[in-house]
């Protein structure tokens, strides 16, 4: 495995790939599916536990592992982390053959407002993945009711002053269509920062369209679980929870299912070059 590391937009956001080497012993996963981790944050940090652990859980899994720091709070002004992440999938797909990657297996995966990064570039980037795996997105930024309270995520990206038009461009289900990448989406019901009825709307613009989507609804859950294992969990033993840890091998299995399982024949262990690389 190597380590890439490239410099996005101006310069305030960057791209780190987790690349794992062709090994003669493994030549069928010589050119892997990618990920690229767009961790939450309300747009005004990148979550340290929903980028590296995420990535390295999904490379365990055959992917070569992006994550996307984007830029945050007046950084992100004018919306650059969008185009920050149609650029990282660019760049993904013009080093396909030095990243070991195939160009048309590209997923993009995020959380809360990593989450609606992970959407938006889907569904409105000039660069989009192929697919997209939400964890509790923030798929609503605006909603005319609540006023004043949706300005944190709004204000990150539009700047203090914005009207309520620009506010609604930046919710999701307003860019769905027949064509919109398709989407495997888990939420919990007892999320009190992004509401399941947000998630559920977002869903259902998906239904509405013909769209393919695949959504996971988890009765049981706090806000932020990301991997929702000891290895995110920081110690609280809320974040910890069997019943929602599946949701990545669910998503793996959701990816093979649309793009197909890994090459798997019936040979004999000498026809595959063991004898060889045994001499």
């Amino acid at each position: 495995m190597f380590l890439v590391t490239k410099t996005l937009g101006t310069g305030n956001a960057t791209l780190t790939g987790y690349i794992q080497e062709p090994s003669e012993e493994m030549y069928t996963l010589a050119r892997k599916p990618a990920v690229l981790v767009c961790p939450g944050g309300a747009y005004l940090f990148t979550s340290d536990r929903e980028a590296e652990p995420v990535a390295l859980s999904y490379a365990a899994r055959g992917f070569q592992a992006f994550v996307l720091r984007y830029s945050v709070k007046q950084e992100a002004h004018g919306c650059k982390p969008l185009a920050e992440a149609s650029e990282a999938i660019g760049l993904m797909r013009a080093n396909a053959d030095a990243w070991y990657l195939d160009p048309d297996k590209i997923a993009s995966v995020g959380f809360s407002a990593g989450g609606h990064l992970a959407a938006w570039v889907g569904l409105c980037g000039e660069h989009k993945p192929n697919a997209m795996i939400l964890g509790y997105p923030a798929v609503e930024l605006w909603r005319d009711e609540l006023g004043a309270a949706n300005n944190l995520l709004c204000r990150s990206l539009l700047g203090e002053h914005f009207t309520p038009d620009q506010a609604k461009a930046l919710n999701l289900a307003n860019h769905v269509t027949a064509d919109s990448t398709p989407m495997f989406c888990w939420h919990t019901s007892e999320d009190v920062l992004v509401s399941s009825q947000a998630v559920l709307r977002f869903a259902q613009a998906y239904a509405q369209a013909g769209a393919a989507y695949e959504l996971h609804v988890f009765q049981k859950g706090e806000h932020g679980l990301s991997l929702a294992n000891y290895l995110t969990a920081n110690g609280r033993k809320a974040m910890d929870d069997s019943m929602v840890e599946p949701w990545l091998a669910m998503s793996v299995q959701w990816l093979f299912r649309n793009w197909g399982a890994p090459l798997i024949v019936d040979k004999p262990y000498e026809a595959l070059g063991a004898a060889k690389m045994l001499s």
